[in-house]
Protein backbone atom coordinates (compact mmCIF):
# COMPACT_ATOMS: atom_id res chain seq x y z
CA UNK A 1 0.00 0.00 0.00
CA UNK A 2 0.86 3.59 -1.32
CA UNK A 3 1.88 5.66 2.24
CA UNK A 4 -0.69 8.24 2.73
CA UNK A 5 1.79 11.14 1.49
CA UNK A 6 1.41 9.21 -1.74
CA UNK A 7 -1.85 8.68 -1.88
CA UNK A 8 -2.73 12.32 -1.59
CA UNK A 9 -0.60 12.90 -4.83
CA UNK A 10 -2.38 11.04 -6.99
CA UNK A 11 -4.90 12.20 -9.42
CA UNK A 12 -8.01 10.42 -8.28
CA UNK A 13 -10.42 11.20 -5.48
CA UNK A 14 -9.92 8.00 -3.49
CA UNK A 15 -13.28 7.05 -1.78
CA UNK A 16 -14.17 3.58 0.01
CA UNK A 17 -15.84 2.69 -3.20
CA UNK A 18 -12.60 3.44 -5.06
CA UNK A 19 -11.24 5.92 -7.33
CA UNK A 20 -12.46 8.76 -9.19
CA UNK A 21 -11.26 10.55 -12.02
CA UNK A 22 -11.26 14.83 -11.83
CA UNK A 23 -10.35 17.11 -14.51
CA UNK A 24 -12.15 15.96 -17.60
CA UNK A 25 -13.32 12.71 -16.33
CA UNK A 26 -16.24 14.43 -13.87
CA UNK A 27 -18.23 14.53 -17.33
CA UNK A 28 -18.21 10.58 -17.37
CA UNK A 29 -20.63 8.53 -15.28
CA UNK A 30 -19.61 8.15 -11.62
CA UNK A 31 -18.11 4.52 -11.95
CA UNK A 32 -16.32 5.34 -15.20
CA UNK A 33 -13.16 3.41 -15.59
CA UNK A 34 -9.63 4.16 -17.44
CA UNK A 35 -8.16 2.03 -19.84
CA UNK A 36 -4.97 0.87 -20.34
CA UNK A 37 -3.49 -1.13 -24.09
CA UNK A 38 -0.15 -2.29 -23.65
CA UNK A 39 0.70 -3.10 -27.40
CA UNK A 40 3.42 -3.85 -29.74
CA UNK A 41 4.30 -5.23 -32.94
CA UNK A 42 7.33 -7.71 -31.60
CA UNK A 43 7.06 -9.89 -29.49
CA UNK A 44 9.55 -10.41 -26.47
CA UNK A 45 9.15 -6.79 -25.29
CA UNK A 46 8.17 -6.93 -21.66
CA UNK A 47 4.44 -6.32 -22.60
CA UNK A 48 2.86 -9.04 -19.81
CA UNK A 49 5.66 -8.23 -17.15
CA UNK A 50 4.55 -4.29 -17.53
CA UNK A 51 0.80 -4.96 -17.82
CA UNK A 52 1.10 -7.28 -14.47
CA UNK A 53 3.72 -5.37 -12.48
CA UNK A 54 1.87 -2.15 -13.06
CA UNK A 55 -1.09 -3.53 -12.28
CA UNK A 56 -0.12 -4.90 -8.90
CA UNK A 57 1.20 -1.25 -8.02
CA UNK A 58 -1.78 0.50 -9.15
CA UNK A 59 -4.27 -2.16 -7.03
CA UNK A 60 -1.58 -1.62 -4.13
CA UNK A 61 -2.50 2.68 -4.35
CA UNK A 62 -6.23 1.27 -3.46
CA UNK A 63 -7.26 0.98 -7.27
CA UNK A 64 -10.07 -1.60 -8.65
CA UNK A 65 -7.71 -3.01 -11.34
CA UNK A 66 -8.67 -5.79 -14.11
CA UNK A 67 -6.13 -7.40 -16.27
CA UNK A 68 -7.38 -8.31 -19.65
CA UNK A 69 -5.25 -11.29 -21.24
CA UNK A 70 -6.06 -11.15 -24.55
CA UNK A 71 -2.88 -13.03 -25.79
CA UNK A 72 -3.73 -16.46 -26.45
CA UNK A 73 -0.02 -17.58 -25.12
CA UNK A 74 -1.77 -16.61 -21.77
CA UNK A 75 1.42 -15.27 -20.12
CA UNK A 76 -0.67 -12.94 -17.74
CA UNK A 77 -3.45 -15.92 -16.73
CA UNK A 78 -0.29 -18.68 -16.12
CA UNK A 79 1.08 -15.33 -13.71
CA UNK A 80 -2.16 -15.20 -12.39
CA UNK A 81 -2.11 -19.03 -11.69
CA UNK A 82 -1.31 -19.10 -8.03
CA UNK A 83 -3.80 -16.40 -6.80
CA UNK A 84 -1.50 -14.40 -5.01
CA UNK A 85 -1.96 -11.10 -7.48
CA UNK A 86 -4.23 -9.30 -5.28
CA UNK A 87 -6.49 -8.31 -8.24
CA UNK A 88 -8.37 -10.05 -11.05
CA UNK A 89 -6.91 -11.58 -14.41
CA UNK A 90 -9.60 -12.13 -16.96
CA UNK A 91 -8.92 -13.76 -20.40
CA UNK A 92 -10.75 -12.16 -23.47
CA UNK A 93 -9.94 -13.68 -26.38
CA UNK A 94 -10.61 -12.14 -29.54
CA UNK A 95 -11.74 -14.69 -32.86
CA UNK A 96 -13.46 -13.69 -36.06
CA UNK A 97 -16.52 -12.01 -35.48
CA UNK A 98 -15.87 -12.04 -32.06
CA UNK A 99 -15.00 -7.90 -31.48
CA UNK A 100 -17.37 -6.02 -30.89
CA UNK A 101 -18.59 -8.48 -27.81
CA UNK A 102 -14.68 -8.54 -26.86
CA UNK A 103 -14.94 -4.65 -26.48
CA UNK A 104 -18.43 -4.84 -24.50
CA UNK A 105 -16.80 -7.19 -22.32
CA UNK A 106 -13.55 -5.24 -21.60
CA UNK A 107 -15.58 -2.76 -21.07
CA UNK A 108 -18.51 -3.87 -18.46
CA UNK A 109 -14.86 -4.36 -15.77
CA UNK A 110 -15.76 -3.73 -12.40
CA UNK A 111 -12.54 -1.54 -12.23
CA UNK A 112 -11.02 1.75 -11.88
CA UNK A 113 -8.39 0.77 -14.38
CA UNK A 114 -8.32 -2.11 -16.84
CA UNK A 115 -5.16 -2.94 -18.21
CA UNK A 116 -5.03 -5.15 -21.57
CA UNK A 117 -2.18 -7.35 -22.31
CA UNK A 118 -2.12 -7.93 -26.03
CA UNK A 119 0.07 -10.50 -28.26
CA UNK A 120 2.62 -9.35 -30.61
CA UNK A 121 1.29 -8.40 -33.97
CA UNK A 122 -0.86 -5.87 -35.45
CA UNK A 123 -4.14 -7.56 -36.31
CA UNK A 124 -7.66 -7.30 -35.19
CA UNK A 125 -6.43 -7.79 -31.22
CA UNK A 126 -3.90 -4.68 -31.84
CA UNK A 127 -6.62 -2.98 -33.08
CA UNK A 128 -9.27 -3.31 -31.33
CA UNK A 129 -7.12 -2.68 -28.45
CA UNK A 130 -6.39 0.88 -29.63
CA UNK A 131 -10.12 1.67 -29.89
CA UNK A 132 -11.05 0.69 -26.40
CA UNK A 133 -7.72 2.44 -24.98
CA UNK A 134 -7.64 5.67 -23.41
CA UNK A 135 -3.79 5.61 -22.79
CA UNK A 136 -1.74 2.86 -25.28
CA UNK A 137 1.49 1.48 -24.04
CA UNK A 138 4.16 0.86 -26.38
CA UNK A 139 7.39 -1.31 -24.64
CA UNK A 140 10.42 -1.26 -26.91
CA UNK A 141 13.66 -3.12 -25.86
CA UNK A 142 17.10 -1.16 -26.95
CA UNK A 143 18.39 -3.62 -29.94
CA UNK A 144 17.25 -1.91 -33.37
CA UNK A 145 15.13 -4.79 -34.35
CA UNK A 146 13.18 -3.19 -30.97
CA UNK A 147 13.46 0.40 -32.46
CA UNK A 148 12.46 -0.77 -35.98
CA UNK A 149 8.97 -2.20 -34.92
CA UNK A 150 8.33 0.67 -32.31
CA UNK A 151 8.17 2.51 -35.67
CA UNK A 152 5.90 -0.10 -37.44
CA UNK A 153 3.85 0.11 -34.54
CA UNK A 154 3.83 3.45 -34.09
CA UNK A 155 2.72 3.79 -37.77
CA UNK A 156 0.08 1.54 -37.25
CA UNK A 157 -1.59 3.08 -34.54
CA UNK A 158 -1.62 6.21 -36.53
CA UNK A 159 -2.98 4.71 -39.76
CA UNK A 160 -5.58 2.91 -37.54
CA UNK A 161 -7.06 5.87 -36.28
CA UNK A 162 -6.66 8.20 -39.10
CA UNK A 163 -10.11 8.10 -40.10
CA UNK A 164 -11.52 8.17 -36.51
CA UNK A 165 -13.18 11.27 -35.26
CA UNK A 166 -13.65 10.72 -31.42
CA UNK A 167 -10.44 11.78 -28.85
CA UNK A 168 -7.50 9.31 -29.94
CA UNK A 169 -5.59 7.78 -26.92
CA UNK A 170 -2.47 9.07 -25.34
CA UNK A 171 0.84 7.05 -26.40
CA UNK A 172 3.84 6.06 -24.53
CA UNK A 173 6.72 4.41 -24.81
CA UNK A 174 7.98 2.51 -22.66
CA UNK A 175 11.92 1.55 -22.47
CA UNK A 176 12.01 -1.94 -21.64
CA UNK A 177 15.23 -4.83 -20.69
CA UNK A 178 17.49 -2.05 -20.69
CA UNK A 179 20.59 -2.78 -19.17
CA UNK A 180 22.13 0.92 -18.27
CA UNK A 181 25.78 0.30 -18.48
CA UNK A 182 25.49 -0.34 -22.28
CA UNK A 183 25.79 2.39 -24.75
CA UNK A 184 22.04 1.00 -26.46
CA UNK A 185 20.86 1.35 -22.79
CA UNK A 186 22.41 4.71 -22.49
CA UNK A 187 20.43 5.79 -25.80
CA UNK A 188 17.12 3.84 -26.02
CA UNK A 189 15.37 7.08 -23.98
CA UNK A 190 16.94 9.72 -26.84
CA UNK A 191 16.35 7.47 -29.58
CA UNK A 192 12.38 6.54 -28.61
CA UNK A 193 12.24 10.41 -27.79
CA UNK A 194 13.30 11.57 -31.36
CA UNK A 195 10.22 9.79 -32.24
CA UNK A 196 7.86 12.47 -31.72
CA UNK A 197 6.16 10.66 -28.70
CA UNK A 198 6.13 10.81 -24.51
CA UNK A 199 8.43 8.34 -23.09
CA UNK A 200 8.27 7.17 -19.59
CA UNK A 201 10.59 5.90 -17.12
CA UNK A 202 12.95 2.69 -18.26
CA UNK A 203 12.59 -0.54 -16.75
CA UNK A 204 16.00 -2.89 -16.87
CA UNK A 205 16.49 -6.12 -17.75
CA UNK A 206 16.28 -7.64 -14.06
CA UNK A 207 16.33 -11.14 -12.49
CA UNK A 208 13.32 -9.97 -10.53
CA UNK A 209 11.23 -9.96 -13.30
CA UNK A 210 11.36 -13.67 -13.77
CA UNK A 211 11.66 -14.73 -9.72
CA UNK A 212 8.41 -12.44 -9.46
CA UNK A 213 6.94 -14.63 -12.79
CA UNK A 214 7.99 -17.73 -10.88
CA UNK A 215 6.34 -16.75 -7.21
CA UNK A 216 3.13 -15.74 -9.24
CA UNK A 217 3.35 -12.28 -7.70
CA UNK A 218 4.59 -8.92 -8.57
CA UNK A 219 7.86 -7.64 -8.24
CA UNK A 220 6.75 -5.34 -5.57
CA UNK A 221 5.73 -7.96 -3.43
CA UNK A 222 8.53 -10.59 -4.20
CA UNK A 223 11.22 -7.71 -3.82
CA UNK A 224 9.58 -4.56 -2.67
CA UNK A 225 13.24 -3.15 -2.32
CA UNK A 226 14.68 -4.03 -5.49
CA UNK A 227 15.67 -1.42 -8.27
CA UNK A 228 12.96 -3.24 -10.21
CA UNK A 229 10.04 -2.74 -8.09
CA UNK A 230 11.46 0.91 -7.67
CA UNK A 231 11.05 1.38 -11.73
CA UNK A 232 7.61 0.09 -11.80
CA UNK A 233 6.46 2.39 -8.98
CA UNK A 234 8.28 5.38 -11.20
CA UNK A 235 6.27 3.75 -13.96
CA UNK A 236 2.90 3.76 -12.38
CA UNK A 237 3.69 7.45 -11.20
CA UNK A 238 4.43 8.55 -14.82
CA UNK A 239 1.07 6.86 -15.95
CA UNK A 240 -0.95 8.28 -13.27
CA UNK A 241 0.36 11.98 -14.73
CA UNK A 242 -0.73 11.20 -17.74
CA UNK A 243 -3.82 9.96 -17.27
CA UNK A 244 -4.61 13.15 -15.03
CA UNK A 245 -3.41 15.30 -17.69
CA UNK A 246 -5.59 13.29 -20.20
Amino acid sequence: MAASNDLKALPFTLTSAGARFPGPYLDREPDSMFVVSVVQQKGGVGKTTLAVNLSGELRQRKMKVSLIDADPQASASAWSLPRKLGFHVRAELITSGTVSQWLRNVLKQQADVTIVDTPAGLGPVFRAAIDVADIVLVPCGPSSLDLNSVRNTLTAITDHLKNDNRNHPRVVLVPTRVERETPEGQQIGEELGALGETVSPALSHDAYYVRAFTQGVTVTTAAPASNAASEIRAVADFLLGQIART
